[in-house]
């Protein structure tokens, strides 16, 4: 098996690079007019120009990651596992790519990486529950890497990737049918948490740094100046991402993550801000059991390289206490690091 070539491109990212090329146009035109005009002018012009261009900017490069070809020749044999690659469909038909890392346990974790990356990022992911001897699954999302697809939809129908992996591992005779987990970064753990609310084939979700999914994720009514400023930027950012790639926006992860118990949950919060706050909105939403583990001093989906061996056990411990401590094969107790539990 091989990794796709170049993938096909729609006559939607036609249509989303015709609109972005056409906003620098307009933006340096109109920049140069109010720049002759006067100051006064341009500043009135610029915060305008400046929130919906970068709207735009980041919609298109949202919906529209770049591939990474250079990324097409590491496997899991790089770190020295075993690995079978294997290709499964997503729920809506898509062929999705990647590759299994067999386990002494019965039990599977999928790793699903963030957006804009590939499934090799989660390598040093898989690497650390490999040594837990936990079977591991890490595949390219819709429009990543060697997968189908040239359209990224910020996580909202990336979930049907997530579920087509589950079915996949599912249909492996080497896994129990109770001992399937998910670890996500980012954009990743917003997919995590919001597929694990619509199949109970997830029993654990860990979701590292999950990014907010809709709108009612910023918050309800807001309480400050800066909210209400931040507000129409928001709005527009998801109509954006909406018209670009062709989806209504699903119902928030503050919503979804409701309906996970008793499945337990881990929210690890990397770094401090919007990060930390919306972690803790998380937690709050989530029903018991759940854990909440803050790492301030890490960046933004580098928990794991703030103390490797740390997180490897804490995460480990979490899944053995899910999933039925070590599903089918004896594994030794290991200690977690501390975390920071919010009441």
């Amino acid at each position: 098996m091989k990794p796709s070539p170049l993938r096909r491109r729609s006559w939607r990212y036609y249509r989303n690079w015709l609109i972005f090329m056409l906003m620098w146009a307009v933006v340096l035109i109109t920049a140069i007019w109010a720049l002759r005009s006067s100051w006064l002018v341009f500043l009135l012009w610029a915060i305008p120009a400046y929130v919906v261009g970068s709207t735009i900017y980041y919609a298109y490069y949202l919906t529209h990651p770049r591939v990474k070809l250079r990324m097409r020749t590491l496997t899991p044999g790089d770190a020295g596992l075993e690995y079978e690659q294997v290709q499964f469909p997503s729920r809506d038909g898509l062929s999705l790519f990647g590759w299994y890392v067999p386990g002494r346990k019965r039990a599977t974790i999928i790793l699903v990486h963030g957006g804009g990356s590939h499934g090799m990022a989660m390598i040093y992911h898989a690497s650390g529950l490999a040594l837990y001897d936990y079977g591991v699954l890490m595949f390219d999302l819709r429009a990543h890497g060697s997968s189908e697809g040239d359209v990224c939809t910020s996580g909202w129908r990336e979930v049907e990737d997530l579920l087509g992996a589950v079915d996949y591992v599912q249909s492996r005779g080497d896994v129990d049918a109770d001992g399937i987990g998910v670890l996500g970064l980012s954009l990743g753990g917003q997919v995590a948490l919001r597929a694990a609310a619509q199949s109970e084939a997830i029993r654990a979700v860990v979701a590292e740094g999950p990014s907010p999914a809709a709108l009612a994720d910023h918050g309800r009514r807001p309480t400050r100046l800066l909210g209400w400023l931040y507000l129409p930027v928001n709005w527009l950012h998801y109509a954006m991402l909406s018209f670009m790639n062709g989806t209504k926006p699903p119902r928030g992860v503050l919503a979804a993550i409701r309906d996970i118990a008793p499945r337990p949950v881990l929210l690890i919060s990397a770094g401090k801000r919007s990060e930390q706050r919306f972690g803790r909105m998380l937690y709050r939403a989530a029903s018991e059991p759940k854990e909440l583990w803050e790492l301030p001093e890490a960046k933004h989906g580098g928990a794991y390289f703030l103390d490797p061996e740390a997180y490897a056990a804490r995460v480990s411990q979490f899944f053995d206490a899910a999933l039925g401590g070590g599903c089918g094969q004896d594994s030794e107790s290991v200690e977690a690091p501390d975390g920071a539990d919010i009441p």
